[in-house]
């Protein structure tokens, strides 16, 4: 059974970060879900209980971490700035 979420509507990680409807906590939480959501994929599949492909998820979930870097990044600079 497949849940809905968050991170459903976004074709792409990339799309989520662009985004401006969403505030940085916002597009924070889909992208570390979306991972963990991938994660867990993952070690199905490690364990053949899923037929999920390894090798898309695996890449898939190295553009949502990518994702979650770029922002954690520019919250950093932007609390940088603000001290």
């Amino acid at each position: 059974m497949n849940r809905k979420t968050d991170y459903d509507r976004y074709e792409s990680p990339e799309g989520l970060l662009t985004d401006r409807s969403l505030s940085a906590r916002q597009k924070l939480a889909r992208l570390e879900e979306w991972a963990e959501d991938l994660r867990a994929g993952l070690r199905a599949s490690d364990e053949s209980m899923t037929s999920l492909e390894p090798g898309l998820s695996s890449a898939l979930l190295q553009r949502v971490m990518a994702c979650l870097d770029q922002l954690r990044d520019a919250q950093g600079r932007d609390l940088e700035r603000s001290a």
